[in-house]
C-alpha cells in the first residue's frame, strides 16, 4: 500500500499541473473498447517480430528470474515480445546501465502497472503515451525517480511542471528514440507544435499563476472547456483596500478582523474566458 501511495504522489507532483478533466476522459476512453481499438491491437501484439539486438539472452533470463518480464514464452522456447513489452525490456536496460537496483525497478514496473485492472492492459500510462508518441509523433519522456516511481509525460506537461513544481532529480528516457531504433526503416521521430498546446483558458490560467502569488486559484468549466478562473490572495492591513482594488478590474474584497482590529485584506480576483462564437 504504501509503495502505491508513493506512486501515485510522485506521478501528482510530476505533471498534474498540465492534467485536466480532459486528459482523464482522453486517458480512460481510449481503454473503453480495446476489440475495436486498432493502435492497442498493434502494440500488444505478440506475432510481431520486434528485434532486441542491444539486449543478452542472459540479461533477459535474469530479469525474468527478478519477476521484471512481461513477456510470454512456452518452457524454454523463444519469447514473444510485444511492441510494448519490447519498450519495457530497454526501459530496464536503459536503468540497469544507470546502476538502478532489483527492488527500484520493481516499483518503476508497479508504476506503470497503476489501472492496469482497471483498464484491461499491461501498462496503461506507457501504452496511452506510446500510442500517441506513434500516431502523433508526440515528444514523450519517461520520468524515472530514485526510489524508481515512474511517471510518463509529453513534452509540455514536463515543461510546464519544471515551470510551476519542484521536481525531484530524475532520469528521463527518451521514448520516441526507443521506438525508432524498433522501427529504423519508419519516421517516427517527434514533431513538436509548439510548445504550450494550450486553449484560451489554459494560457488564462499559466498567467494566473505566474502573474501574483495567489494562495488559492480555483477553475470552473464549462462544456469542457475553462469558463472561469478566480484566484485568493492576502493582503497585511497596513496596505489601503482602495489601492488593493485599483490593481484589479474585477475583483472582491473580505475584511479580516481580529479583536476588533482589521488585520488583513483578502482579494479575491476573478477572469472570466472570452471565446469567439461557434
Amino acid at each position: 500500500m504504501g509503495a502505491t501511495t508513493n506512486i501515485e504522489k510522485k506521478g501528482n507532483e510530476a505533471v498534474d499541473l498540465y492534467r485536466n478533466d480532459a486528459f482523464e476522459s482522453g486517458f480512460y476512453n481510449y481503454f473503453t473498447d480495446l476489440k475495436n481499438n486498432r493502435i492497442s491491437q498493434i502494440l500488444n501484439n505478440r506475432e510481431r517480430n520486434v528485434k532486441l539486438e542491444s539486449v543478452t539472452y542472459r540479461q533477459l533470463n535474469s530479469w525474468e528470474k527478478e519477476g521484471l518480464l512481461i513477456g510470454d514464452r512456452e518452457g524454454r522456447g523463444w519469447r514473444r515480445f510485444t511492441i510494448l513489452d519490447a519498450i519495457w525490456v530497454r526501459i530496464i536496460k536503459e536503468l540497469r546501465e544507470f546502476g538502478m537496483g532489483w527492488e527500484q525497478l520493481k516499483i518503476t514496473k508497479q508504476s506503470l502497472e497503476f489501472e492496469s485492472a482497471k483498464c484491461g492492459v499491461a501498462m496503461p500510462l506507457l501504452e496511452f503515451y506510446t500510442a500517441f508518441a506513434i500516431g502523433n509523433k508526440m515528444p514523450v519522456l519517461l520520468l524515472v525517480f530514485k526510489d524508481g516511481v515512474a511517471v510518463p509525460a509529453n513534452y509540455s506537461q514536463y515543461k510546464i511542471a519544471r515551470e510551476f513544481k519542484s521536481i525531484e532529480n530524475h532520469l528521463q528516457i527518451n521514448l520516441n528514440e526507443i521506438l525508432q531504433s524498433f522501427f529504423p526503416n519508419a519516421d517516427l521521430k517527434p514533431k513538436y507544435k509548439g510548445e504550450l498546446p494550450l486553449d484560451i483558458g489554459e494560457v488564462e490560467l499559466l498567467a494566473f499563476l505566474r502573474v501574483a502569488n495567489y494562495e488559492k486559484i480555483e477553475v470552473r468549466y464549462k462544456n469542457g472547456k475553462i469558463d472561469l478562473i478566480e484566484g485568493v490572495e492576502r493582503f497585511k492591513a497596513c496596505k489601503k483596500i482602495h489601492d488593493i482594488l485599483k490593481e484589479q478590474q474585477f475583483a472582491t474584497i473580505e475584511v479580516v478582523q481580529e479583536n476588533g482590529e482589521i488585520v488583513e485584506y483578502v482579494r479575491k480576483t476573478k477572469k472570466k474566458i472570452k471565446r469567439d462564437a461557434p
